[in-house]
């Protein structure tokens, strides 16, 4: 059930009251998104029925989309290195309607993609929330009224503040893995 406490690559920061660590810019810029083609596809928990699909997107994005069981979730996602870390940056699908008063926000992964597996993990929450109970960061850090930290540095400060912390222990979560969906043949 890692995945889940992952918070389903955002689905708990629209559908629930779960504590999350979020952005409200992004971790990319133009200059500095990524494409890996060996992410595409289709990739499956190991300890419950949820599957996640990557296909690709326009402007080297990824279109997410997360089953489990009978719920089906799409977001939008770019790739980024800021130094040694490959992160994904998970936010609402791109094209959608927001609605008026909702502030899309992204979510921040640490992500490794091998030939059959890829293991993503989230910024570590309680991290995060002891600091920004102690005013102890320059991304400028703050507690929303649901005790989600809310990252509000601009992404050029946002950046440089994860690669300045990036060999910290415990500053992601430990990883959750997925493992590669054998493609089904086509029937003939």
């Amino acid at each position: 059930m890692r995945l889940l406490r992952l918070a389903w690559l955002a689905l708990a920061a629209t559908l629930t009251q779960a504590c999350l660590v979020v952005s409200l810019h992004p971790v990319y810029d133009p200059e500095t998104i990524g494409f890996d083609a060996a992410l595409v596809g289709t990739w499956a928990s190991q300890e419950d029925t949820a599957t996640v699909t990557f296909d690709r997107g326009e402007w080297h994005s990824y279109h997410i989309t997360i089953v489990d069981g009978s719920k089906t979730d799409r977001f939008s996602a770019r790739l980024t290195r800021v130094g040694d870390l490959q992160l994904l940056d998970v936010a609402p699908l791109d094209g959608t309607d927001i609605p008026d008063l909702v502030i899309p926000v992204h979510i921040i992964y640490k992500i490794a993609v091998d030939a059959d597996t890829v293991s993503l993990s989230a910024l570590n929450y309680d991290r995060f929330y002891e600091m920004a109970k102690v005013g102890k960061t320059d991304a400028g850090l703050v507690l929303d009224a649901r005790k989600n930290a809310v990252l509000t540095a601009p992404t050029p400060d946002l950046r440089q503040w994860l690669q300045a912390h990036a060999g910290e222990d415990g500053l992601f979560d430990a990883p959750a893995t997925l493992k590669r969906k054998a493609e089904t043949p086509a029937p003939d």
